[in-house]
């Protein structure tokens, strides 16, 4: 009788170091993005170098005054010069020969929106870094106005749900899906309730940097601008994948699969309710939105290889 492969445990991806971030930082309370930034280099290593912009991680990653709140090696861009920054950065490594892993930290303003054309640009030339955004669905480090990446329907600081207007009228734009399309070496998605899947994903990005281009989008709610409570973030990030709205997949070489494939997919309405952001809906709206979620995973369910 063959013996099953034992499936490796989360602490089987993480690298025998410190945390690189001071105890208190100014993130604020319950905010994926600090729990990203910390788990990174928990399975990519210290040695990493992060390049970032402003943007939500700024504030810990510029530091403050003459002092940071962390130990990594930081190259700060503006939001149009991050992936050409990095590519910079990597190809000068490579040129004096030494092993460098150079990784983009970026919000979804600027991967999708302001830093758009560079991080094209970078996938088209399949550069040797790695892109990891975080999506929180808006720029909400200057004060929750709508991104390419805002859902329909969803309220903003610029798409706000009253009279006229009634949240933003047009569904997001996907950038895993176009950077897996642009030939990246590897692009996935990923999300704090799922870790093993996260440190996973990261530790393959490490491997398939040595090939080309790297793409990882993770989904990443903000306590703030999307109105939830402090202790409700990662309840938000499950409930997500278990309605489809955000599946988890890899594209390895242009061969999609899907990483968490859920059986009996909860209706959207689910997940919906646990955000005020989209508290104004109505009945045919989240319907609307159902039907929207139906067909964004109905795209990916149909790349995906049979194993």
């Amino acid at each position: 009788m063959t013996k099953q492969k034992k499936k490796p445990k989360i602490y089987d991806y993480f690298k025998e170091t410190e945390d690189p971030y001071a105890g208190g930082v100014a993130w604020c309370p319950g905010c994926t993005l600090e729990l990203t930034a910390r788990f990174v280099p928990k399975v990519l290593g210290n040695d990493i170098i992060l390049v970032g912009c402003p943007c939500c991680a700024a504030p810990v990653l510029y530091g403050q005054n003459l002092g940071t709140w962390h130990r990594l090696s930081y190259f700060s861009s503006l939001m149009t010069g991050v992936a050409s920054s990095a590519t910079g950065i990597s190809r000068y490594y490579r040129k004096i020969g030494r092993d460098a892993t150079v990784v983009c930290f970026t919000g979804d303003g600027c991967s999708a929106d302001v830093g758009f054309q560079p991080l094209s640009g970078a996938a088209e030339r399949n550069e040797r870094i790695i892109y990891i955004t975080y999506d929180n669905e808006g720029y909400m480090n200057t004060g929750y106005q709508r991104s390419s990446t805002t859902p329909m329907g969803a309220s903003t600081s610029t798409t706000p749900a009253g009279t006229i207007s009634h949240g933003k009228p047009t569904p997001a734009k996907n950038v895993p899906l176009l950077m897996a399309m642009q030939g990246a070496a590897y692009a996935a998605t990923a999300t704090l309730s799922h870790l093993d899947d996260f440190a996973r994903k990261l530790t393959k990005a490490r491997q398939k940097i040595k090939e080309g281009f790297v793409y990882i989008h993770v989904f990443s709610p903000c306590v703030m601008g999307w109105r939830i409570e402090a202790d409700m973030s990662i309840q938000v990030c499950r409930m997500a994948v278990r309605t489809n709205y955000f599946p988890l997949w890899e594209a390895e070489n242009g061969r999609f699969r899907l990483t968490h494939e859920v059986s009996s997919p909860k209706p959207v309405q689910e997940y919906l309710r646990l955000i005020r952001k989209f508290s104004h809906l109505k009945e045919t709206e989240i319907n609307e939105f159902q039907q929207m979620v139906d067909r964004k995973y109905a795209v990916i369910k149909r790349l995906c290889v049979t194993e």
